[in-house]
């Protein structure tokens, strides 16, 4: 089960805005914590919003904090959302070590999902839908960043 917290569930803000507080005091039936994993959404914008395509920070910092907190507690998280623009090189390099830092800390962090709205609408400025040109299929240059090594 996901439990998200408030301020749009940000990361960086988990602990300090109370959500881990709240909802560290979730527990099943039985009283055990088994499968109940923080929900957090990190985007790497200059206002943490996800809605422009240039990255201001990896938030690996902000992230410490979440992760030490998860560690003393023997708690996890997942990543549900985080994204920068497709081809802004500083979200490449943002996003690429945001994403290292989680896989670095797996035993805080189950994994991640990249946000891109969809093939829905392929202008969205964190889109991660691929083109087609040719009879070829492209990834945009951001999807390096998700793809496990």
């Amino acid at each position: 089960m996901l439990l998200p917290g408030t301020q749009y569930t940000s990361g960086v803000a988990f602990v300090s805005d109370g959500s881990y507080a709240a909802l560290s005091k979730v527990t099943n039936p039985d009283g055990s914590k088994t499968n109940l994993v923080f929900d957090v959404h990190q985007y790497l914008d200059s206002d943490n919003s996800g809605t422009h395509s240039n990255c201001v920070t990896d938030n690996t910092a902000g992230l410490a904090s979440l992760q030490s907190t998860l560690a003393s507690a023997g708690r996890q998280a997942i990543l549900s959302e985080t994204g920068g623009g497709s081809s802004d090189s500083s979200c490449l390099t943002d996003v690429c070590a945001e994403i290292a830092y989680i896989n670095n800390h797996s035993g805080q962090f189950l994994g991640y999902t990249g946000w891109s709205a969809g093939s829905f609408d392929t202008s969205y400025v964190l889109s991660l839908t691929p083109t087609y040109s040719n009879g070829k299929w492209t990834d945009v240059p951001l999807m390096k960043c998700f793809q496990r090594k």
